[in-house]
């Protein structure tokens, strides 16, 4: 016997028929269920750094009663009864700090992360959003100074989107370097844009999870 959990992004609070429908779909192997997120990937590597996956060396010892079943999408977890209350309020924590829901099906429950995105943006002035909006991104970067000259939009520790304007961020007046990294310094790229609009594009698209506008700039690595 196991006590089973789901767990994946989503953008806004759902149902609990809604969050059933999705779980259904998942453990029956099926596609576009759920959007992919970088917050999964989070709890993923956060989560078996703790309680590594089910193998033949470590089952008298892990809380899990199978392999974790991972997707692009989703996580579907299998605990063993006997550590199951320890381990499922460590889940849930893990998941409220990470971003992704949880979906309970044996007693239906859905449980959402507190405080809602776990996204910060910060500003020239030192000031720091928390959980921003796209509207919140769009009027800071609209406000982008020789003064007020850079914004970082990061979306997890080590993970970034940020842009410098002008002479302060080492290119010519007018100018913008954006740059992102993907938590190592080996993934850390930067690439210097003309047009604001463009900038705002990549800053909405990366806060809602979408890497698509990496594709419109010509990147190069950062050196350390």
């Amino acid at each position: 016997m196991s006590f089973d959990l789901g767990f994946w992004w989503e953008e806004q609070s759902i149902s609990p028929a809604e969050a059933a429908r999705k779980y259904g779909a998942m453990i029956e192997g099926s596609a576009g269920i759920a959007d992919e997120h970088p917050a999964l990937e989070t709890f993923y590597a956060d989560l078996t750094s703790r309680f590594p996956d089910l193998t033949e060396g470590n089952f008298q010892v892990s809380p899990w009663a199978a392999p974790l079943y991972r997707t692009s999408e989703c996580l579907i977890v299998s605990i063993s009864y006997p550590q199951q209350s320890e381990t499922f309020e460590y889940l849930l924590a893990l998941a409220s700090r990470s971003g992704v829901i949880c979906y309970d099906p044996q007693s239906g429950k859905v449980y959402v992360p507190k405080g809602g995105s776990s996204a910060t943006l910060e500003l020239a002035d030192g000031s720091v959003i928390d959980g921003p909006s796209q509207g919140d991104v769009i009027q800071a970067l609209g406000e982008l100074s020789p003064e007020d000259w850079y914004v970082i939009l990061e979306t997890r520790p080590g993970w970034f989107i940020q842009v410098g304007f002008g002479v302060a961020a080492g290119v010519p007046a007018g100018a913008y370097v954006l740059e992102f990294k993907e938590g190592s310094e080996d993934r850390h790229f930067r690439a210097v844009v003309g047009e604001l609009q463009r900038i705002i594009d990549a800053f909405r698209k990366s806060l809602s999870g979408d890497t698509s506008w990496r594709a419109g700039f010509h990147f190069s690595r950062v050196s350390y």
